[in-house]
């Protein structure tokens, strides 16, 4: 297999926008190619449409790293179980189930006004205050990302990550798994991160110490804490 002529697929997080990544795809595609794959404003139906949605974006045939950021860890997976042309997988502030307690989950599925709010005023508003003018930029486009979401896609999104649990698919992937953790995560909590290296075992475990939008706020240092695991996911493929 000739893994040079591979590419690196990037899935984005809960708000699906893949414009909202290019700085940090930009940064990836330093060493391969490199592209972001979004979702569309409407409602999917299940994980497996969202797979289906995905890979219709990719040749059929072309060899890929799938570099998945939270939500779309669940679709990379999946993606990967079914397709021998996926070469490893890469999850970014990843989770194999639900990240938060099951509670809260169920009810801003239930409620994707709270979903909004949360998402608006507390992440988005919180982060448009701060020193970092990086941060602040993402801030406001995830405002106005998550403020577009029709409320069925809310609702199916948050459902998805409320009740799939990939675990097992994780344990089963014959691909190599890298997992970015980052450090100071406060939407994927510390439970559902070691829940997440237990079922990938084997897996390589990269820290960093940075938020769960660090792949926004901080792309290059993201993408050079990857750089040398995604290297080895190429050369073990070739």
């Amino acid at each position: 297999m000739n893994a040079a002529a591979a590419e690196v697929i990037f899935l984005p997080g809960f708000d699906g926008e893949a414009a909202l990544r290019e700085e940090f795809v930009s940064e990836i595609g330093r060493c391969r190619p490199a592209r972001a794959i979004g979702y569309p404003r409407r409602a999917l139906g299940s994980l497996d449409a969202y797979v289906r949605h995905a890979r219709a974006q990719a040749a059929p045939d072309s060899r890929k790293v799938l570099v998945a950021e939270s939500f779309s860890g669940l679709v990379a997976t999946r993606w990967a179980a079914g397709d021998p042309n996926v070469l490893g997988v890469v999850l970014c502030g990843g989770f194999a189930r639900r990240p938060l307690s099951r509670v809260p989950m169920e009810m801003a599925a239930a409620m994707p006004w709270l979903t909004r709010l949360l998402g608006c005023h507390f992440m988005a508003r919180a982060g448009m205050a701060s020193a970092d003018p990086a941060r602040r930029r993402w801030s406001a486009a995830l405002f106005d990302a998550i403020a577009g979401l029709p409320n069925d896609v809310v609702r199916e999104r948050m459902r998805l990550i409320a009740s799939e649990d990939i675990g097992a698919d994780l344990a089963r992937l014959a691909q190599r798994v890298v997992l970015l953790q980052f450090e100071e995560d406060a939407v994927v909590g510390r439970v559902a991160r070691d829940y997440l290296e237990s079922v990938c075992a084997g897996a390589t475990v990269v820290r960093f110490a940075g938020r769960h939008s660090a792949i926004e706020t901080r792309p290059a240092d993201s993408a050079r804490a990857l750089a040398a695991p995604l290297e080895r996911l190429f050369a073990a493929a070739a």
